[in-house]
C-alpha cells in the first residue's frame, strides 16, 4: 500500500490551493499610468487616478505625488499675501490675489470669488478694458491709450493717435485746433475759416479773408494772382510790372492808365493820347531840340528841319503856321507834362528852355 502516502501528499496540495487567497492582480487598476505598489509598481494608491508619482500636490490631505509627504507644496503663503491654496489662495504667485482682496482694474480675480469682472476685461483686445477708460469695446481704434503722447487718447477724440502735432488744444485761442484743421496754432490770424467765402481761409493762402476779392486764384492764367498783386484778374494784360500797352487799362498796376512810353523819355506816345511823336526814339519828344538836317522833326510840333521856326523858318510849314514869324505856339514850350509826371518844377523848366530858344533865334 505504498502508494497511500503519495494520494496524501495530492489532497494536501489540492486543499492549500483551495484555502490560500489569489495572487493580487498587477493591472493599472485607476488608469493613471502606474501600478500599484504590491505589483512593483509606484503608484501609492493605485484605486484614485489623481495619486501617482509627479501628481500636482493640492489641498487634500492627501499624498498626491506618492513622495510621502502630505500636502507640501501648497500648505505655505508663497506670495506673501497671508494666505496659501489650502486657505482660499487662487494664485500663490500673486500678492495681489487672496480671499478678499480689492478687485483692482488689472484683468485678474484679485478677491479670489471665481470671476473677473466685466469691467476689466479688454474685449476688443486694444490694451485698455473699461476700468481703464476704454470708451467702446467693441472698437479698438478707440481707447484710453495717448499713442503719440500729446495728452490726448481716440477716447478723448484725439484725430490721430499717431501724429502728436495733432490734438485738441487751441494754443492760439482762435477757436481752432489742429485736428479742426488749424495750420498754425501760434497764430490766431491763421485758422481754416473762409470768412470771405471766396473759397480760401488764411490757412490755404488767403492774403485777407475779409475781402473776396483777394485770394490765391489766378483767374486769368497770368501767373499772378490778387493776393500777388493782380490789379484785374480778370485781363491776363495786367499784372504788377506788365508792360503797358494803349488799350484803356492799367496793365502794370501802378494806377496809371495807357501811361505807354516805349523809349522812356518821359513822354507819352500819341496813340495814347500823348504827344510823342516817335516813342520808339527817346531823342524825339516835344521837349527836344530840333536838329536842322536830320529829316526828322525831333520836337514833335509838326514842323522838320528848316521848315521848323528853331532853324530860320521859311518854306512849306506842315504845322500851318507862318515860319517867317514868331509861332503862335513858342517850340520848347508845350503844355503837356511829361510822364511820369514831375510836378510844376519840371513844367517850368520846359518853358523856359523853350524861350531861350526863341529869345536866341530874334538876335540873329
Amino acid at each position: 500500500m505504498s502508494w497511500i502516502p503519495e494520494i496524501g501528499v495530492v489532497l494536501l496540495v489540492a486543499f492549500l490551493l483551495l484555502v490560500a487567497p489569489p495572487a493580487a492582480a498587477c493591472d493599472d487598476l485607476d488608469g493613471d499610468g502606474h501600478e500599484e505598489l504590491a505589483c512593483g509598481g509606484d503608484d501609492c494608491d493605485d484605486t484614485d487616478i489623481h495619486v501617482f508619482p509627479g501628481a500636482a500636490e493640492v489641498c487634500n490631505g492627501v499624498d498626491d505625488d506618492c513622495d510621502g509627504d502630505t500636502d507640501e507644496d501648497v500648505d505655505y503663503d508663497q506670495d506673501g499675501d497671508g494666505y496659501n491654496l489650502c486657505q482660499g489662495d487662487c494664485d500663490n504667485t500673486d500678492p495681489g490675489a487672496y480671499p478678499g482682496a480689492t478687485e483692482l482694474c488689472d484683468g485678474v480675480d484679485n478677491d479670489c470669488d471665481g470671476h473677473v469682472p466685466t469691467d476689466e476685461v479688454d474685449l476688443d483686445a486694444d490694451g485698455t478694458a473699461p476700468c481703464g477708460g476704454d470708451c467702446d469695446e467693441t472698437d479698438p481704434a478707440l481707447n484710453a491709450t495717448d499713442g503719440d503722447g500729446d495728452g490726448y487718447s481716440t477716447c478723448d477724440n484725439d484725430c490721430d493717435d499717431t501724429d502728436p502735432t495733432l490734438h485738441l488744444d487751441d494754443a492760439d485761442a482762435d477757436g481752432w485746433t489742429t485736428c479742426d484743421g488749424d495750420c498754425d496754432d501760434g497764430d490766431p490770424d491763421v485758422d481754416p475759416a473762409d470768412n470771405d467765402g471766396d473759397g480760401f481761409s488764411s490757412c490755404t493762402g488767403d492774403c485777407d479773408d475779409d475781402d473776396s476779392g483777394l485770394n490765391p486764384t489766378d483767374a486769368d492764367g497770368d501767373g499772378i494772382s490778387t493776393c500777388a498783386g493782380d490789379c484785374d484778374d480778370g485781363q491776363p494784360t495786367v499784372y504788377p510790372d506788365a508792360p503797358e500797352i494803349c488799350d484803356g487799362r492799367d496793365n502794370d498796376c501802378d494806377d496809371v492808365i495807357d501811361e505807354v512810353d516805349a523809349d522812356q523819355d518821359g513822354w507819352r506816345a500819341e496813340e495814347c493820347g500823348g504827344t510823342d511823336c516817335d516813342d520808339g526814339d527817346p531823342e524825339v519828344n516835344p521837349n527836344a531840340g530840333e536838329v536842322c538836317d536830320d529829316g526828322i522833326d525831333n520836337d514833335c510840333n509838326g514842323d522838320v528841319d528848316l521848315d521848323d521856326y528853331a532853324c530860320g523858318g521859311g518854306g512849306d510849314d506842315t504845322a500851318g503856321d507862318d515860319d517867317s514869324t514868331e509861332p503862335e505856339e513858342q517850340p520848347g514850350c508845350r503844355c503837356e507834362l511829361p510822364i511820369p509826371l514831375g510836378g510844376m518844377g519840371n513844367f517850368a523848366l520846359a518853358c523856359l528852355a523853350g524861350l531861350a530858344v526863341v529869345l536866341a533865334i530874334r538876335k540873329r
